[in-house]
């Protein structure tokens, strides 16, 4: 029997290619413990030519592998100002299983989204300036996209978004200016962050309506179908802003005639119903949902309307139609639209900023940004 001291070098019987096809297939937690390996390697692992194979190596296969139930991640304040971020699967069953943990930097104020593994936050410094974040919590990397000043502006939104033809991440930060409201509708301004970039770029918003832009808090964008969409209002005229990731260019999509009218209007929001576009609005103890069936045709939004009592906040729909929200007593649960059926998940009564994606994936992004920062 050869003796292990005799054994050749795998490297030197593996061609380089070989070697390096076989590395960007590996795992994220696999190869954040291989780059002390050597500092090739290190030098290898944070290549952007190779994030970015890695990237498409775990996209292509989290997709394949997909099981359609979906992930929420919410965060959740513990003892001593700590903040952790949960990652859980919604089984077929409406349990959920842990999938991972992270603790969320202190500077952490409010999430915007999350896309491809990426989160995108905000941290205020302070009433008039606003910090803008991306942390990748797989490599444990922060980068600063931008020290916003809020001071003038009547409203202020952003949205998180994945491009997906350049394989990029970008912020759009959309504001509106105090004047809109004395003197009408004359301009709302846009600035875009290119992650790859590190810049931003600002211009003008081009649609038929210049809009008022409710707080995110109220009505938070959604990425769908290659754009992000916002509730936007010019006046007593309300509307749905979309923005084109890739073309750059903003688009206004008409809501369904009178659905605003006649209801108290608890909560609305925008969401993504089985792969259509589509407006919720909680009126007292019922639920309307109109469903743009087919994307961009007016003529197509069908209204769904069903009892629900007590509903304080709305999350989002689950890849099989199922909504989830928050209950005033602060129980989150799912609610078959179908069946009438709810259920309470077991999710804490204190978690905060609640996502639900139909997709989570890690990613090496952030990990050749040489000025993020390390927590």
């Amino acid at each position: 029997m050869m003796s292990r001291k005799r054994l050749p070098m795998m490297s030197q019987h593996i061609p380089a290619g070989v070697a390096y096809n076989i590395l960007t297939q590996l795992p994220v937690k696999s190869i954040i413990r291989f780059r002390c390996v050597s500092k090739s390697w290190n030098s290898i692992f944070t290549d952007p030519i190779f994030i970015t194979t890695n990237f498409k190596f775990n996209q292509a296969k989290s997709l394949s592998n997909n099981s359609r139930n979906g992930y929420l991640l919410y965060k959740e304040n513990l003892s001593y100002g700590v903040k952790e971020s949960h990652i859980v699967v919604c089984n077929n069953d409406r349990s959920l299983s842990r999938v991972c943990s992270f603790e969320i930097p202190s500077i952490h104020d409010h999430i915007v989204g999350f896309c491809k593994g990426l989160f995108c936050f905000t941290g205020s410094m302070d009433d008039s300036y606003q910090r803008i974040y991306v942390w990748n919590p797989s490599v444990r990397k922060i980068t600063i996209a931008a020290t916003a000043n809020n001071v003038g502006f009547a409203g202020v939104t952003l949205g998180f978004a994945y491009h997906l033809q350049n394989n990029d991440f970008k912020i759009l930060r959309l504001v509106c200016f105090q004047r809109e409201l004395l003197y009408g509708s004359d301009g709302a301004e846009a600035e875009v962050y290119t992650l790859s970039t590190g810049s931003w770029r600002r211009f003008v918003v081009s649609v038929d309506y210049w809009p008022f832009i409710r707080d995110i808090s109220e009505s938070p964008s959604l990425f769908f179908n290659g754009a992000l969409h916002f509730l936007a209002q010019s006046g007593l005229f309300r509307f749905i802003m979309s923005f084109d990731v890739d073309e750059e260019r903003f688009h206004k999509i008409m809501l369904p005639q009178n659905c605003f009218e006649g209801f108290f209007q608890h909560s609305k929001c925008l969401v993504v119903f089985k792969g259509s576009l589509a407006l919720i609005v909680f009126d007292c103890n019922i639920c309307h949902m109109w469903v743009m069936r087919e994307y961009g045709v007016v003529e197509s939004w069908t209204k769904i309307s069903v009892p629900i009592k007590g509903v304080k906040r709305f999350y989002g729909c689950t890849v099989k139609g199922e909504l989830l929200m928050e209950k005033s007593h602060s129980q989150i649960f799912s609610f078959d639209l179908e069946s009438l059926n709810e259920k309470v998940l077991d999710i804490p009564t204190t978690a905060k900023d609640v996502i639900y994606t139909d997709n989570f994936m890690e990613s090496l992004n952030l990990f050749d940004v040489i000025d993020s920062e390390d927590y």
